[in-house]
């Protein structure tokens, strides 16, 4: 079989904007092209279109919305949702990738059922816990949709655990991916290269990411331990009660950064002597804690489902009981008292996270598509 295959791509979420899903969907994007497919992505964007990258086909603008608490940012538009079928009716793919087909108009209009052509339509589900959509759609009309799938991709056990719950299907479990390239990174904070150890957290200012018990955690370590510092990168507004302890409680180290680039964060996860992601739910794999094993730093994670997934206790990094500052802090004092342990567990994770590869992720997609399009031949 050719591999001059036409894909199309598609995601709710405006791509004006950084997500962990249109993350996922751009590298697959690049990956295909790399292989020799003629791939394009769909989606959102609110930008100027001047600015859109050559490969994203825009279409329609989105709104914010309140989702698993993120805010999300998905068009609805009935407009757009009768558009994407009549492009994708006038322009064929020989596979229509959607990514979270209950997210907005765009990846609902393009399950529709409605559009006449040979399309092998494939969707990969990303949520756990976090997305309602399921229960505003009626059953019958969900099903609809969904029997219109060729095939299902789910990121991880507890996403596909997540989707049965509703759809109840044969799923193909193909993680999400992460470069694997070296890259020769501008060494941005040589500030930080002292002896102090540093602890990292990456993520978005949303109360499920659980900053506020990494920071209840490092103020009752700093009593004890003048040798460590807590880096924060990320953008969002930090939460009253995050806010409350800060100017109660003496916060001497505590550095944040703000939004940073891939570079830039990848520059701080080659600095940090411990990751932390004490995130309290509503995560589905965790593509921040294969950024720290690229990099073979140890990490402190919580005991949730799509952590889980990804991390093993005492083998590529400690995991905690989520919201229990004491587990936390406890989990960090073992850490920070044990260079030996920080640097085996960093090892054991860089071993890992081979297999999460790009090159090897898109290879499992490819194959799939591959074997549904077999199928359809039949």
């Amino acid at each position: 079989m050719s591999d001059s295959l036409r894909v199309a791509i598609l995601s709710p979420y405006d791509f004006y904007y950084h997500g962990g899903v249109n993350s996922h969907v751009r590298n697959l994007h690049y990956q295909l092209v790399a292989k020799g497919l003629h791939s394009k992505v769909i989606a959102p964007f609110t930008g100027d279109i001047a600015s859109a990258p050559e490969w994203l086909i825009p279409f329609g603008k989105s709104i914010p919305l309140k989702i698993g608490g993120s805010i999300a940012r998905i068009s609805f538009s009935l407009k757009t949702y009768f558009q994407i079928q009549n492009f994708l009716s006038q322009n064929f793919f020989d596979v229509i990738h959607v990514h979270e087909p209950f997210g907005g108009a765009i990846t609902l209009g393009a399950i529709n059922p409605k559009i006449q052509n040979d399309s092998v339509r494939v969707a990969t589900f990303h949520s756990f816990e976090g997305s309602s959509m399921y229960r505003f759609i009626p059953d019958k009309i969900l099903r609809n949709f969904f029997n219109n799938l060729d095939g299902k991709i789910a990121v991880s056990d507890s996403a596909k655990n997540y989707v049965n719950k509703f759809l109840e299907s044969d799923y193909r479990i193909i993680p999400n991916g992460i470069d694997l390239v070296d890259e020769i990174v501008e060494d941005q904070y040589q500030i930080i290269d002292d002896k102090k150890i540093n602890i990292l957290f990456v993520g978005r200012f949303e109360k499920r990411k659980g900053l506020f018990f990494l920071i209840q955690s490092y103020l009752n370590l700093k009593q004890k331990y003048e040798n460590i510092r807590l880096l924060i990168a990320g953008g969002g507004e930090l939460d009253s009660e995050s806010q409350k302890i800060l100017s109660s409680r003496n916060s001497k180290d505590i550095i944040f950064l703000g939004e940073v680039t891939e570079l830039q964060k990848k520059n701080l996860f080659d600095k940090a002597h411990i990751f932390c992601a004490p995130s309290t739910g509503q995560e589905s794999f965790g593509i921040v804690l294969l950024e720290s094993m690229r990099s073979g730093t140890c990490l402190v994670a919580t005991n949730i489902e799509g952590y889980k997934n990804v991390v093993q206790h005492m083998n590529q990094g400690l995991l905690s009981d989520p919201k229990n500052v004491c587990s936390l802090q406890h989990n960090l004092e073992i850490l920070i008292n044990d260079e030996k342990l920080r640097k085996q567990l960093g090892a054991n994770g860089l071993k890992s996270v081979q297999k999460y590869d790009w090159d090897l992720v898109s290879r499992d997609v490819l194959d799939f598509y591959r074997e549904l399009i077999l199928e359809r031949s039949i």
